[in-house]
């Protein structure tokens, strides 16, 4: 997490993300959340160290993630830049969590979101946002999956074990799960829709 941090242009903390940052000795940029998910001492940490504080209600119709990505739109516009994002520590190990984050990841396509977790690192890769992902060198052996996240997605994979060309596939199906990166060349396109792309380490 740390070198993710201290790669990126501002690190906004959403509630527990406090938590995970006071870990890392990261200090966060933007403070965000209703404070309900994270312990007081790495609650008084950020609101003394981030610059910016955005607080919000306990009871509201927003996860936390879904209100720092709506903070990061607005720092990016601030600093007049586009967005990028990448997102850490998001689901807690839940699978309702992993897929709401999925599904945010998928609708801020434009920012080119990634996910960095503990065994694998998650793309977005749509017309929207990043049209591809190049695997690059290190990803000779691991295991790569591709899964349609919205309707009417055609991919292209390359340099693996089974390759697609411009294959349609149906939301969420599951013909892209584990593949096998077999080439420094390998690469995934996606020339309509929508996929999720899963590197495993």
């Amino acid at each position: 997490m740390r070198s993710l941090a201290l790669a990126a242009d501002y690190v906004i903390a959403a509630d527990r993300g406090a938590e995970a940052l006071h870990a890392a000795g990261v200090e966060p940029d933007v403070f965000c959340g209703d404070s309900d998910s994270v312990g007081e001492r790495a609650l008084a940490w950020a609101r003394t160290v981030a610059s910016s504080q955005i607080g919000f209600p306990p009871e509201k119709y927003s996860t936390d993630l879904s209100i720092a990505i709506d903070c990061a739109r607005h720092e990016a516009k601030r600093r007049g830049r586009s967005l990028q994002l990448t997102v850490t520590c998001a689901t807690g190990g839940r699978p309702d969590h992993a897929l709401g984050v999925v599904g945010l990841l998928v609708r801020a396509a434009d920012a080119s979101p990634r996910l960095m977790e503990d065994g694998y690192e998650l793309r977005i890769v749509s017309t929207e946002g990043t049209a591809g992902w190049w695997l690059g060198k290190g990803a000779v052996g691991r295991v790569f999956s591709a899964i349609a996240v919205a309707p009417d997605t055609v991919i292209s994979e390359t340099g693996m074990k089974w390759d697609l060309d411009h294959h349609e596939m149906g939301l969420l199906d599951d013909l892209g799960v584990s593949n096998v990166i077999e080439s420094e060349d390998a690469a995934v396109e996606c020339s309509s829709g929508a996929v999720a792309a899963f590197l495993l380490y």
